[in-house]
């Protein structure tokens, strides 16, 4: 998720040229997954160990997704910490058949499934120290999902960010998109750029030469001091409690905002995923309720794919322990819509 740095770079953004990258066609394949609404399995699988954080994912709740007329779910893993730490990198077998049962899960339940790596945090301090083990945990999860069915989606890493730059990312990025290709060539293959999947990062993107069976991600977690007001990972973020949205500019920014996602997907002709938005639940919820709803309707009148930030922890729509959605679910989804 966003961090920091994003008030940062919300100050500069607005001065970006879109990118001088070639225009190409839409280069999802007819029987690519059709990714519209998405929701996050988060703080499950990218944990430390599942469970840590308070939730382990339970096969009803694909279940429920898919009812609630969501078409995706996004499962964030933290592989790194389930493999070892020495060549050849070895991916644990339990872990690989929690991931295999999940994922099963959803797509039984009628879903598409998108896996990433998550949470690879030595990448952002040490990307030449970890470049080979990155390539090595695609290569065996690549191989080992070669057979899946077409609705399984691989996104390539979530937010890199820190020492990764732009050079360094785009040469990561490439290596393991070839990786990828060479066992899966026509899968669905997420791709996005640094400063923790920013839009505005999208035009630093090298792309390969065939982008068929691309889409590109970014994240938007803005105004920050909105989304993560009280936000207990998030240092200095009770300063901005009693946040409320909108307020003053919020909604021009917004719309500056998929202006220029919608140009970019435009000029490219490469579908687009908002991969994570929300508000954490130290904003009070009518203000969130409108906010996910905002981006909602900018995302969808864009013709852009969209995965809310997540599904029933601190940013979530749904309550465990009663067994009942919030409001933010039918800012998602309204009742006329579902």
């Amino acid at each position: 998720m966003f961090h920091k740095l994003v008030i940062l770079i919300l100050l500069m953004v607005f001065s970006l040229p879109l990118a001088a990258q070639d225009s190409g066609e839409q280069a999802l394949s007819d029987d690519a997954p059709e990714l519209a609404r998405c929701v996050n399995l988060g703080n499950m699988l990218e944990a430390p160990t599942e469970g840590e954080w308070s939730l382990r994912v339970e096969e009803p709740w694909l279940q429920v997704i898919a009812d609630a007329g969501f078409d995706t779910v996004r499962i964030p893993i933290r592989w790194s910490a389930h493999a070892a730490a020495d060549a050849p990198y070895t991916i644990d077998d339990a872990f690989f058949a929690r991931v295999d049962e999940v994922v099963g899960w959803a797509l039984d339940a009628g879903l598409q499934a998108i896996i990433n790596i998550h949470h690879y945090e030595e990448m952002a301090t040490d990307p030449a120290g970890h470049h080979d083990r990155l390539l090595a945990l695609w290569q065996q999860i690549a191989d080992h999902y070669q057979d899946y069915p077409q609705a399984l989606v691989f996104e390539v890493m979530n937010e890199p960010n820190g020492a990764l730059t732009a050079r360094l990312w785009n040469e990561d990025q490439l290596e393991i998109l070839d990786v990828i290709r060479a066992s899966n060539p026509t899968r669905t293959v997420i791709i996005g750029g640094i400063q923790w999947n920013s839009l505005y990062q999208l035009p630093s993107l090298k792309l390969p030469a065939d982008r068929a069976h691309l889409m590109a991600t970014f994240h938007n977690y803005l105004p920050f001091e909105f989304t993560h007001q009280g936000a207990e990972w998030v240092s200095g973020s009770d300063a901005y409690l009693g946040r409320t949205w909108p307020i003053r500019d919020d909604e021009v920014q917004l719309d500056r905002y998929f202006e220029y996602a919608a140009q970019w997907q435009d000029n490219l002709g490469m579908p687009l995923l908002m991969g994570e938005f929300g508000a954490y639940s130290k904003a009070d919820l009518d203000s969130r309720v409108r906010f996910t709803r905002a981006l909602v309707e900018h995302a969808e009148a864009a013709g852009i794919a969209w995965c809310y930030w997540e599904f029933a922890a601190g940013f979530g729509i749904y309550d465990r322990f009663t067994g009942q959605f919030n409001d933010l679910y039918r800012a998602l989804i309204p009742a006329d819509a579902s």
